[in-house]
């Protein structure tokens, strides 16, 4: 694999499916289609085991109160909170240092060995976390461990699945198509809510509620292993056309288009084109700033995460305060809006073709979104689930749009030629920038709730929803010089509509006739 350059052969299963087949071989759309899933599951197992320590952290905590909910130690004393901020904090530093590494790593070997190890190894350490409770480990050191090695292998799977579905899916598509797809996020979130959740009701088996999500992603590594075909060539099949379905309107808004290409460029593979270089993919048009912007997105959206179980299950509702298990549930309606906010994001984006001016729309929306929620979410349940479900609308489309279509689309832009190499590098390079935002929210929410008498309160989360409104705004202003560029771009889209359909003056036409 010398000089960065990556080699995917046909794998196994398929294959042997080809052999044993008298049907007609599949075309591009099964293809694409069976892509898309095994894709969508593969990331939704990786959520579904980033959730675990969210699931159980009520449960580590105690209830003082409670003779039945003694906790586990040391998280069940008076500095447990601030041990689970550590924890949170040590997860998501290593996966945001790990996955610039992985970024380039993917950029230099077949994806499909790439994410079948990387999912292996990441369910091998979440089970690992879990066994803690049957070892009766309770030394902090071990779970930090734990954490920080998760963190780090985490970092395998975005970039590489960004990867497949960008050699997959053509341009002009992929807002809509990569919308719908990111509800892994979402889904996984949920399950490992559901699943989680049931195991985490008592401190006898909390450690369930990561042994099972590890258990079902080491059985999906197995199928990824023999049936991911990463490129269309792997199979026989052309490259999709990295161009949006307009060619003419797309020279209008990018001014990348020059020209028709030859039919031997066309053909290249993209997979013989050597890894772009890390500050090459950094400076690339667009890529700084909608990383910088993802970073204050992914703060937002990793807070809720990791602490809104927590944070719901403080605050009184219907005169009652929630139990974990309900709370977990209760949480889950903030990633079934977010399903819907990253597909109607992705569809405007892809209707509008201005990336950045859906994303400030969606941020600047979720700010006064976020104090509606603090200060009439306790009013009910119904309002509870209500504000929180439109809340997950609006914050989650931006998150969802950038990690996915438009990563893809920095990452095959004409600057770079088309190289299928940089798709890994580039969405590494964005997500690990938005991932180190992400450490940081929940740090900072674990100083906020830390403070005073250590226990996390309704009244201590007022700041938390300050940190994230300022968060939603700054990440908006980010995208400041693309969110005017966009504007521009619909203007002069809408004159030439208007110029269109504007008839020739008369004196204009008699003119031309007499010359």
């Amino acid at each position: 694999m010398g000089n960065g350059v990556r080699y995917d052969p046909i794998p196994v299963g398929i294959q042997c499916l080809k052999k044993c087949s008298s049907a007609r071989p599949p075309n591009n759309k099964l293809y694409k289609g069976w892509i898309l899933i095994l894709t969508f599951l593969i990331y939704m197992t990786y959520h579904m085991t980033r959730k675990c320590p969210s699931v159980v952290k009520k449960t580590l905590q105690g209830n003082s109160s409670a003779p039945d909910q003694e906790g586990w130690a040391p998280f069940n004393e008076t500095n447990g909170v601030k041990y689970l901020g550590y924890l949170d904090t040590a997860f998501l530093l290593s996966y945001a240092i790990a996955i610039f590494f992985w970024g380039h790593v993917a950029d230099a070997m077949s994806l499909r060995y790439f994410l079948s190890a990387g999912m292996i190894a990441t369910a091998a350490a979440t089970i690992c976390y879990g066994m803690a409770m049957f070892w009766n480990i309770h030394k902090l050191y071990y779970f930090v461990i734990m954490m920080v090695v998760t963190g780090a292998l985490q970092g395998t799977g975005w970039p590489a699945v960004v990867a497949v579905v960008g050699n997959w899916v053509n341009k002009g598509s992929r807002g809509l198509v990569m919308g719908i797809w990111n509800a892994h996020t979402s889904v996984g979130n949920i399950l490992g809510d559901v699943i989680g959740g049931t195991e985490a009701k008592s401190v006898a088996t909390w450690g369930l509620a990561f042994v099972y999500p590890g258990v079902i992603m080491a059985a999906l590594s197995i199928v990824v292993f023999f049936f991911l075909p990463t490129t269309p060539q792997a199979v026989g099949l052309p490259a999709p056309s990295q161009t949006n379905r307009d060619e003419d309107e797309e020279r209008l808004i990018r001014s990348i288009q020059r020209g028709t290409e030859s039919d031997d460029e066309d053909e290249v593979d993209p997979n013989s084109i050597p890894s772009i270089g890390f500050f090459k993919a950094l400076f690339l048009p667009g890529v700084l700033e909608f990383s910088i912007s993802l970073f204050f997105a992914k703060l937002v959206c990793y807070t809720f995460l990791f602490c809104l179980p927590e944070y719901v299950s403080t605050i009184v509702i219907d005169g009652k305060q929630p139990k974990n298990d309900v709370a977990n549930k209760i949480s889950s309606f903030y990633d079934f809006g977010g399903i819907l906010g990253s597909i109607i994001c992705g569809l405007l984006a892809d209707r509008t073709g201005c990336n950045a001016l859906v994303c400030v729309i969606f941020q600047v929306a979720s700010v006064p979104l976020l104090l509606v929620y603090y200060v009439y979410g306790n009013a009910s349940m119904a309002a509870q689930i209500c504000i929180m479900s439109i809340l997950g609308f609006f914050s989650n489309g931006p998150y969802a749009l950038i990690t996915t279509a438009v990563s893809a689309d920095l990452g095959t832009q004409e600057a770079i030629r088309g190289s299928a190499q940089a798709l890994a590098t580039v969405s590494a390079i964005i997500d690990g920038v938005g991932s180190i935002g992400a450490a940081i929210g929940p740090y900072l929410t674990s100083l906020i709730l830390g403070s005073g008498d250590g226990e996390a309160s309704y009244d201590k989360y007022k700041n938390v929803f300050i940190m994230l409104m300022t968060a939603s705004i700054i990440s908006a202003l980010c995208l400041s010089r693309i969110f005017v560029k966009d504007i521009m771009t619909l203007r002069h889209r809408r004159l030439e509509r208007v110029l269109s359909r504007t008839p020739t003056p008369t004196y204009k036409r008699l003119k031309v006739f007499n010359d």
